[in-house]
């Protein structure tokens, strides 16, 4: 990250700091928050009767996730302006497995979207090794302005193995620590600015009968993120098991199972999911919860009044230095080759990324989510969490991207429904875990990098 974003102080103006998040700071929520959805937009033939082009896209705005609304409108705009082209939208919720196995199962099996937002790297890799998704290198020689909007910057942080860019993002992201200050406040605790400090706001909201962390034990994916980080650092958090199983991979799971055992989590926290784990905290039954901004969009005006977030933070005797997030550009829209291949398809398929991804969409899915623009704009008008968001972010000394953009898909699988919910309760130990995930994550050529064998 440009070392200029690491010097800002945190009394920068805000109009200061929209500038440097639309020139150099990007980076999608990849969280959502509903019911799968799909949707099939079925608009009256051209009264000409001429034959439509037909395009079928998927996305992860689909349900009640903040930005769907900005989403669909933007469809329904661009389907008035180009009624020639019938569009099927697919689009669903990102949470849990069900969005990653219909992309990877539509693509594996010849049933091609043509259009398409997914992840990149690890989910991404097999697809793109299997020529499936047009580089943007390559349709740039045709369509020098497709994407114009989006900053160079974006564009870098989306290259792949290979070097090559296939997917462009709409908003980048950051994770932290969300906390309801009003409870804090009510109940006389300090803000967990140092761990001791978190330990004492676990044990006093619990003692309280306030639940301290809306923790989904079933579906842990941000909880691994942070407790790994906060006790391995930056570069821990960025290792995948060549050279055997990490030891403060192990202190990071100790410390989840401490803080289960302090009474951290409620009850019910090994069948809460996702989505539960985001009411309970939107229902102010819970003082904090470990998300991404997205988080934001889904609250309330009146409860985003009430928060702010701040970064995980350093556990004892681990290896994190204060101000490091979770964070950056994890997904975006390509398209597929099938379409790029259909002399029709690949023109309207081009015509509608270049709108999804134009500036105007993207400051109002920023607005919406909570997330950093990947367009040159800047978004006015924020909530206060959200303003603590940017300048957390703008304050950051090291930004990772998350652990299941490394270690492939059966790895990460691994730790969420097979390691952490038997970790907490003592039924495994973190080195049984950890010493399965090594042995998936490095079961081609046991270097931890992946071969060129190919899924599809």
């Amino acid at each position: 990250m440009k070392d200029f974003i690491k010097s800002i102080c945190s009394g920068v103006s805000l109009i200061l700091f929209s500038f440097l998040l639309m020139t150099g700071c990007t980076g999608p929520g990849s969280g959502r928050n509903a019911a799968d959805t799909k949707k099939i937009l079925d608009y009256p033939r051209n009264s000409s009767g001429v034959k439509r082009t037909a395009l079928r896209i998927a996305t992860m705005f689909g349900g009640t996730d903040p930005a769907a609304a900005v989403y669909e409108e933007a469809i329904l705009s661009f389907q008035d302006a180009n009624p020639s082209i019938e569009i099927t939208d697919e689009s669903m919720t990102s949470e849990g497995d069900g969005y990653r196995t219909k992309i990877k199962t539509d693509f594996s099996s010849g049933n091609d979207l043509d259009v398409v937002f997914f992840y990149t790297r690890a989910d991404a890799r097999y697809i793109i090794q299997a020529g499936k998704l047009m580089p943007y290198e390559e349709m740039w020689k045709d369509y020098p302005d497709l994407a114009r909007d989006i900053t160079d910057f974006s564009r870098e942080a989306m290259r792949e193995f290979d070097g090559k860019i296939y997917a462009l993002p709409v908003t980048g992201f950051y994770e932290g620590l969300f906390l309801n200050q009003e409870l804090f406040q009510k109940y006389q605790v300090e803000l967990p600015t140092d761990w001791n400090k978190f330990e004492n706001a676990i044990q006093k909201f619990h003692q309280a009968g306030i639940v301290p962390i809306a923790g989904p034990l079933a579906q842990s994916h941000y909880l691994i993120e942070h407790f790994i980080l906060s006790a391995t650092g930056a570069k821990g958090h960025q290792d995948v098991f060549a050279d055997g199983i990490n030891s403060d991979w192990i202190l990071g799971f100790q410390n989840l199972r401490k803080i289960y055992d302090m009474g951290g989590f409620s009850k019910d926290a090994a069948t809460t999911d996702i989505e539960m784990a985001q009411d309970l905290f939107r229902k102010e039954k819970a003082a904090m919860i470990l998300e991404g901004s997205w988080l934001i969009g889904g609250c309330s005006e009146k409860l985003q009044k009430k928060m702010t977030v701040l970064p995980m933070p350093p556990a004892p005797n681990g290896k994190m230095e204060p101000d490091t997030l979770v964070a950056g550009l994890s997904s975006g829209y390509s398209v597929s080759t099938k379409a790029w291949q259909d002399p029709v398809k690949r023109k309207a398929a081009v015509k509608l990324v270049n709108t999804l991804l134009g500036s105007e969409v993207v400051l109002k899915m920023a607005a919406a989510n909570g997330g950093v623009p990947a367009a040159g704009v800047s978004v006015s008008g924020l909530s206060p969490v959200a303003k603590d968001g940017y300048v957390m972010f703008s304050r950051a000394k090291h930004r990772n991207m998350p652990i299941d953009s490394r270690l492939v898909p059966e790895a990460f699988n691994e730790i969420v429904k097979y390691g952490v919910p038997y970790i907490v309760t003592g039924e495994k130990t973190p080195e049984d875990v950890l010493e399965q995930v090594r042995k998936i994550q490095n079961l081609r050529d046991g270097s931890g990098q992946e071969t060129e064998e190919k899924r599809y």
